[in-house]
C-alpha cells in the first residue's frame, strides 16, 4: 500500500512538472531564460561604441564613420531583431528587475559631436531607436557660446542637447567636463603618478562634478553613468564615482557583458565594442 502511494505521488509531481515547463515554455516564446552561475537570471548586452559621423567617405577612419554606415548598422539592427536600450533602462533592469528586450543592444557615441546632431540624430528618428551620448562639458559651453556648425570639428550645443532628449530617443551622460585630454601629465581622468588619492578625489569631484551641475541646470536631468575618456581607468575612481552617484560606469574593453539582476557590480566598466571604418555592426555581432 506504502508503495502504491509513492508511485501516485511521484506521478503527480511529474505531471505538475510537466504542467509548469509547457506554461513556462509558451510564456517565453520557446525560450529559457539566461541565468548566471548562482541560478541568477541574467541578461547579455553588447554595446557598440561610435564617435564622429561624416558625410564624405575620405573622411572616414577608426573614429569616424559615414553616415551610410551608420545607417547599414541600424538595418542590420532591425532585421536582426534587436532593441536599442539606454543605461537607465540597464539600470533598472539590475536594480529593479524591469525587464529588457528579447535581444537588447546599446548605441553609444562619446564626445558630443555637432555631427551626432545633424547625421545620427535623424537616423535615430527614422529607425526610432535610442542612443546614448557621452559629451565633454567644455565643448558644449564652448559651441553654445560661439556657435560654429560645422560636422568636421563642432560639438552640439545646450540647445541642441535638450532638442535630443526631448524626443525620448537620446539618453545624455557624462563624459567629463575638461578630462578629454592628455596634457598636464595626466591621461583621461587616470590618477597621475605620485598622486595622492585626497588630490585625486578633488580632481575628480570638481571637473565631473562640474558637468553634472551643468546637466541639471541645462536639462533639469542628472546623468547616471560615466563615461571614462579614452577608456583610462584608475582602481581609485571606481570608488569616487560611487561616492558621487554614478551608478554605472561605460569602459573601453570590448566584450559582451552579463547584466545580472541584483548585482550592481555588473554596472560598473561596462565593456563596449569599437565600430570604425573597418568594423561594422553587422561584423562585430555576428563574431559574438
Amino acid at each position: 500500500m506504502f508503495v502504491i502511494r509513492m508511485r501516485t505521488v511521484m506521478i503527480y509531481l511529474l505531471i505538475l512538472a510537466v504542467v509548469f515547463c509547457t506554461v513556462h515554455f509558451f510564456a517565453t516564446g520557446g525560450e529559457s531564460l539566461p541565468v548566471s552561475g548562482d541560478g541568477t537570471e541574467s541578461v547579455e548586452l553588447p554595446i557598440l561604441m561610435y564617435h564622429g559621423i561624416t558625410e564624405s567617405p575620405k573622411k572616414v577612419g577608426k573614429f569616424v564613420i559615414t553616415r551610410d554606415m551608420l545607417k547599414a548598422d541600424m538595418e542590420y539592427l532591425k532585421n536582426n531583431g534587436y532593441t536599442t536600450v539606454t543605461v537607465g533602462e540597464v539600470i533598472a533592469y539590475v536594480k529593479q528587475g524591469t525587464p529588457l528586450p528579447e535581444k537588447p543592444i546599446m548605441l553609444t557615441f562619446d564626445d558630443g559631436y555637432y555631427n551626432n546632431y545633424c547625421y545620427a540624430y535623424p537616423l535615430l528618428q527614422e529607425y526610432n531607436m535610442k542612443a546614448v551620448i557621452s559629451i565633454i562639458g567644455k565643448f558644449t559651453d564652448l559651441y553654445t557660446d560661439v556657435p560654429d556648425e560645422n560636422p568636421a570639428y563642432s560639438h552640439m550645443t545646450w540647445n541642441e542637447v535638450e532638442d535630443m532628449m526631448a524626443s525620448g530617443l537620446v539618453e545624455f551622460q557624462n563624459h567629463s567636463y575638461n578630462l578629454h585630454t592628455n596634457d598636464k601629465s595626466r591621461n583621461g581622468c587616470k590618477k597621475k603618478w605620485g598622486e595622492s588619492t585626497e588630490a585625486y578625489a578633488k580632481c575628480l569631484k570638481e571637473d565631473i562634478g562640474l558637468l553634472q551641475q551643468e546637466m541639471q541646470l541645462h536639462t533639469g536631468y542628472t546623468p547616471t553613468a560615466f563615461t571614462y575618456p579614452f577608456g583610462a581607468i584608475s582602481d581609485a575612481s571606481c570608488d569616487i564615482l560611487r561616492e558621487m552617484g554614478f551608478e554605472a560606469t561605460l569602459s573601453c574593453e570590448e566584450k559582451t557583458n552579463v547584466l545580472v539582476k541584483g548585482d550592481a557590480d555588473c554596472l560598473e566598466m561596462l565593456n563596449r565594442f569599437l565600430r570604425s571604418d573597418k568594423t561594422s555592426a553587422e561584423a562585430i555581432l555576428e563574431r559574438l
